[in-house]
Order: C-alpha cells, then structure tokens, then sequence
C-alpha cells in the first residue's frame, strides 16, 4: 500500500491520508521508498500557488484535493531500468507521502530526470533526481539539511544572483519581508558579505529577537514599523505575501521603491488587500528562480553556475545549525507537522519528517 497526505486546494487547513493498493511496475518505471522529508514554509506556498504555477500536476490528485510537494530523499525499492539500482538513494522532489514511481529518462551517474508523461511540461528542475553520495555532493550526516535547507537556499542563492545581475536595481538598502524565514535567512546571509548594500529584515513581533540575534541583518523592524524605514532607493524581496504589509511597504518607499520582488506565501492567510497593479513604486512581479537558473547556465555555462552554487551551499550548511535547530518527526505525525507549519512555526526549528 502506499500512502500520502492529501489537503484541500482551496482550503489548505483541511487535510486527509490517502491510501491506495500498490501497482506493478511497468518497463521504464522505478519505485522509490521515501525515507525522510522536510516541511517547510515553502511548502506552504506550494499549495498556495498550486493552480498559479502548477504544483498540483506534479503529483495528481482527484476532484478538489492536492497533494504537496517536499523535498526529501528515498531509496530506490524496485527497478526495470538497467542504469538505476536498487538500494540507491536519491535527492528530490516527492509527495507529502511514502512512495514514489518514476519514469527516469537522461540516467547519468549522478541522477535522472522523471520522464512521467504528467511533468513533461513541468519546469525541469522539479523533475530531475539526485544521486545522495559523498562523491556527489552529499557529505555525510547533511541529509536533512539538504532536505531542509538545499531547495531554500537556492532560491536565496539565486535571488542575490538575480539582484547582482540587475546592479541591485539601483538599491541602496534590500528589504526582506519575513525575515524569518529560512529563504530570507539564506538571502540575508548572502547580502552579508556585499559592502554595497544594507540588508532590512521586517518580522513579527515574537520573531524580532530572534532575527536580531542572528547578525545578519542592518536593522530588524517588525511590521508596525514599516513606515520607520528609511526613505532611500530600495528592493523589496516579499517572502510574506501579506498584501496589508506589500501595500504600506510601496506607500511609504513610493518612487524609491525600485523593484518589488514577491518569492513566497508564508502569510497565505493575510492575501487581503490592494491589488498588486494599484500600488506607487515599480510595479510588483513573481520571482521564478527557475528562470534566472536557466539564464545563468546559458550564460556561465551549468558546471561553472552549479560550482557557485555548491560552494555557497556548503558555507551556509556550516553556519545554519548556530540559528536553526533541526527537529525529526515519525511519518504518523505528519499531519501534525503539516498543521504547525502552516499555522507558521517557530523560526529556529526545522521540520523533518522520517517516514
């Protein structure tokens, strides 16, 4: 039997385990045992934009229920595919669940793409599989922080590339909505290490202390104090999605708001508001990582980029665990896990699930 957590797609408070009869493999298939999994904040948008951006087609399910994706790692149980054997684990995009089948296509030492006919007009990234090994880039005892963090960072990691590929938009200070979370933790840690611009973290209330005790960014303010910022050129990064926050963030930075960036949902209660197109300053758009990925190994060529990319990911893994504290859960507290994150969970905490 397999199983897996279903939510509501439009009412993501209402969730459901899913079981059903295992099948037989066909040729070209591999089934994958997930062995753990994180659950995050990202997650959460995941099922937010699940129609906008297609996150429900990645693993269907019927009538008005969904299935959100994590990140994790399993082992592969059973193959028809020479290439793949079985016991290798690997590193990638899964089902809030226990089992996976894929159709691997481009099989290299290394990983496989999932050629399944339902993600073949899906973005790439999401469908390749990584092989975990210490040769590969999976040094040992980081699973879960590849599983926790790996997804995250490269989208903070990504999102100061594309700020530095746009000269910071003329930006003398970037603002992260969110501050808390760990895509904006990451990006934070990255605008770190640049002399050229100031980083602001807006938060919560309860959250304040702990994004000061960090040291990551110039100045915490929590939401009441948006209008205290300083009015000097300036990006906005919106990991929130707070429409409330978004509109007073563009009215007090008017014209000195030259990119407005949303990345993620974490505030998916908080969607009332004005409407993005009716805002002062630039104009608000989606930040796709996928996009900015893809124009950097055009332009860098992949094994320049993923080398960047690597080597920031192992410096940010050696500083994470003095912020964060990685928590393990048993698979029959997934719900519960799943609720936490999406009531927003406590910043230092990381959420693992071990099937």
């Amino acid at each position: 039997m397999a199983s897996r957590l279903l939510v509501q797609r439009d009412d993501l408070t209402h969730t459901r385990m899913d079981t059903t009869p295992s099948s037989e493999l066909t040729e070209g298939q591999v089934q994958i045992a997930v062995e753990r999994f994180a659950v995050t904040a990202n997650n959460i948008t995941y099922g937010v934009a699940g129609d906008m951006i297609g996150y429900w087609q990645f693993f269907p399910a019927e009538e008005d229920m969904g299935c959100i994706p994590v990140w994790g790692i399993g082992r592969v149980t059973e193959s028809t595919v020479d290439q793949i054997d079985v016991g290798t684990r690997y590193y990638g995009y899964f089902p809030m669940g226990d089992s996976l089948t894929v159709e691997p296509q481009k099989v290299g030492p290394n990983g496989f793409t999932d050629g399944a006919e339902h993600r073949s007009a899906l973005p790439v990234v999401y469908n390749q599989y990584v092989r975990v090994g210490a040769d590969n880039g999976f040094a040992d005892g980081q699973d879960n922080h590849h599983m926790l963090y790996r997804p995250l960072f490269t989208t903070s990691f990504v999102l100061d590339d594309y700020l530095e590929d746009n000269s910071f938009f003329g930006a003398q200070q970037i603002v992260l909505g969110s501050a808390s979370s760990k895509t904006a933790i990451g990006l934070a840690w990255m605008l770190s290490q640049r002399d050229n611009v100031t980083c602001v973290g807006l938060t919560s209330a309860g959250n304040k202390a702990f994004v000061e005790s960090m040291g990551l960014y110039d100045s915490v303010l929590t939401y009441d104090e948006v209008e205290s910022m300083q009015q000097v050129p300036s990006a906005y990064v919106d990991m929130a999605g707070n429409r409330e926050v978004l509109s007073r963030v563009h009215h007090h930075l008017t014209d000195n708001l030259t990119c407005s960036c949303g990345v993620g949902i974490t505030h998916w209660d908080s969607r009332d508001g004005a409407a993005p197109d009716s805002l002062p300053g630039a104009a608000p758009s989606m930040f796709f990582a996928p996009s900015q990925i893809v124009k950097r190994n055009e332009e860098l060529g992949p094994a320049v980029y993923q080398q960047k990319l690597g080597e920031a990911t192992a410096r940010f893994f050696a500083a994470v665990d003095a912020w964060i504290n990685i928590e393990e859960f048993g698979y029959d507290q997934l719900q519960q896990v799943y609720t936490t994150v999406l009531q927003g969970p406590a910043p230092s905490t990381g959420y693992v699930v071990a099937v």
